[in-house]
């Protein structure tokens, strides 16, 4: 009967250093996989925030682009009207007073086309401002083409009808250019809803993981506290323990 008492007590302890060891492994590995859990759970939010915040940006250059199409199709019934009146002022029937006008003006115009060339001669500006006087000078010359052809009044219709335009191109670029930038947001995204997903994902694998080794350690410890209780039972018990547990 002692021969079976050691030899029961030698196989309990036994069973009882490897499950030891099985719940400790298993207990390191549940912390492990509990901390990529919460490691991939932080990445998954910090993404699913920033996706939140970009939704944000694309609303805003979505109503920057909706609001500058709006005033496109504005600019452009205004544009229609100065170009109507553009076309008008060519059939208008100057009197001498309007002709006398124009050459007036024309003269005012010559007089400081001569200055921004004595100026640029004097080489007193800078390399910009040269640029600029440059092309002053340009735009003046075409003043007094037009309104040699057809009058002040073209001129002003004129420029009128340029400044329409040029704020229909203006509201159209920066239509543009929202819608682009829109774009551009959602592809970026795209990009973080796709990695919070693959964040997601690992974290239910590891979740699941984790799961599964609490599982046996919650068994190893069962096993253990049995043995514990075996071994308690032979040692005050003695050859009693030993017949009951056969």
């Amino acid at each position: 009967m002692t021969k079976n008492k050691e030899q029961l007590t030698e196989h309990l302890e036994e069973k009882l250093k490897i499950t030891k060891r099985a719940a400790n492994n298993s207990r390191k590995e549940r912390e492990r996989a509990n901390a990529n859990t919460k490691m991939h759970t932080t990445e998954r939010n910090k993404l699913n925030g920033e996706v939140n915040e970009l939704v944000k940006d694309v609303k805003s250059f979505k109503a920057e682009r909706d609001n500058n199409n709006n005033l496109v199709r504005e600019k452009k019934i205004i544009r229609k009207e100065m170009s109507e009146k553009l076309k008008t002022t060519k059939t208008i029937s100057w009197t001498s007073e309007n002709r006398e006008e124009d050459k007036l003006r024309i003269l005012r115009l010559k007089s400081k086309k001569q200055i921004l060339e004595d100026t640029l001669k004097a080489e007193t500006f800078s390399l910009e401002d040269q640029i600029m006087a440059k092309d002053e000078l340009d735009d003046i010359d075409k003043i007094i083409k037009r309104i040699n052809k057809f009058g002040h009044l073209y001129e002003v219709a004129f420029r009128h009808q340029e400044l329409a335009h040029n704020e229909v191109q203006e509201a159209a670029t920066l239509a543009q250019k929202a819608h682009e930038d829109m774009l551009e947001i959602n592809t970026e995204i795209d990009k973080k809803r796709e990695l919070a997903e693959t964040a997601h994902r690992k974290l239910r694998r590891s979740k699941k993981e984790a799961d599964s080794y609490h599982h046996k350690f919650i068994l190893a410890l069962n096993v253990e506290k049995n043995c514990k209780d075996m071994l308690s039972a032979i040692k005050s018990k003695g050859s009693e323990a030993v017949d009951n547990a056969a």
